[in-house]
């Protein structure tokens, strides 16, 4: 581990918290918060709207750099922000402008605490709480969820994994009998990009959709994710033509066809997608260019997203 950011991110917030053991070991390791270079905070918040809020602040001295993350996630939609943060032993301060502030002092408890990181094989690790006092206010874009404290406990998060990850792959060919389309648009500043698979006339469709954009010193990055039923994305076997036509959280429809005298597909309407803190978003139009092939879409830990092939 390079520094406690690696810590960090495997103890709270954004990931479910093991410091596995290499495959080989045979003896539990001991892991102690002095160990690690830098500094690290983190908080597991409950926002409005039955949102998940995660923030983590980390200084890495390898990179010399501090930032700070804010996750927030309900069931298939997330809103990830970074900003710069202000990280010493005791304070972490961060001006999010419209979005908030932390302004937050610790007060250590001044004793030591060990915990057992599950799934590691025994492993353990042994940290200082204490509580952060002060002010810690974070809204979110257009209100879809907001949150104010003015005392967070600093405390490891370790909610296992044992059930074993996630994973997908996609095959591609004209041996495929499913299809799957994608999209991307970089105008207004931002990146943004949705795929829907379909891996057979009667099957489910899943998709996925991300938009990257940056305001003032902030990185924001917005997901969306889900199954829709089999009519909201339909294709004729040769892929001349196709339709999509989403459930919530999208609204409208759009359609693609091939012409003989155009390079790529012409794909038209007013298909829209409402992402946290950033609704209405347009998914079609000559500005989003799109691409249309036979594949098949499996996802490992979830077999009854997307039937097989």
């Amino acid at each position: 581990m390079r520094s406690r950011l690696i810590l960090c991110l495997c103890l709270a917030v954004l990931t479910v918290g093991v410091l596995a053991p290499p495959a080989a070991a045979e003896k539990s390791v001991h892991y102690d918060a002095s160990e690690f270079p830098g500094r690290s905070v983190a908080f597991q918040l409950k926002g409005s709207n039955g949102y998940s809020i995660g923030i983590y602040a980390y200084s890495d001295p390898l990179e010399e750099r501090e930032r700070i993350g804010i996750s927030v996630t309900r069931e298939r939609v997330g809103a990830f922000y970074g900003a710069p943060v202000r990280l010493t032993d005791t304070t972490v301060k961060a001006d999010l402008g419209s979005l908030g502030r932390v302004d937050l002092h610790l007060n250590p408890s001044g004793r030591e605490k060990t915990i057992r990181l599950k799934c590691s094989g025994g492993d353990t690790f042994t940290y200082e709480p204490g509580v952060y006092e002060g002010s810690l206010e974070f809204k979110g874009e257009e209100g879809f969820t907001s949150i104010r404290e003015t005392q967070v406990p600093l405390r490891p998060l370790l909610t296992s994994f044992c059930g074993g990850g996630t994973g997908y792959g996609e095959s591609r060919g004209p041996g495929e009998v499913g299809a799957r389309i994608r999209g991307i648009s970089f105008t207004h500043g931002r990146t943004l990009s949705f795929q829907v698979n379909k891996n057979h006339a009667r099957s489910r469709a899943i998709f996925s959709a991300e938009i990257r954009e940056r305001r003032d010193k902030i990185l924001i990055h917005r997901t969306v994710e889900g199954v829709a039923p089999a009519n909201a994305f339909r294709f004729d076997p040769n892929l001349e033509t196709a339709r999509l036509s989403l459930p919530a959280p999208f609204s409208g429809s759009a359609t693609l066809a091939r012409s003989p005298d155009s390079f790529s597909p012409l794909w038209r309407g007013n298909l829209a997608l409402d992402f946290p803190g950033r609704s209405n978003v347009p998914l079609a139009g000559p500005q989003v260019h799109v691409s249309l092939v036979h594949a098949c879409f499996n996802r490992s830990a979830t077999p009854n997203t997307a039937e097989s092939c």
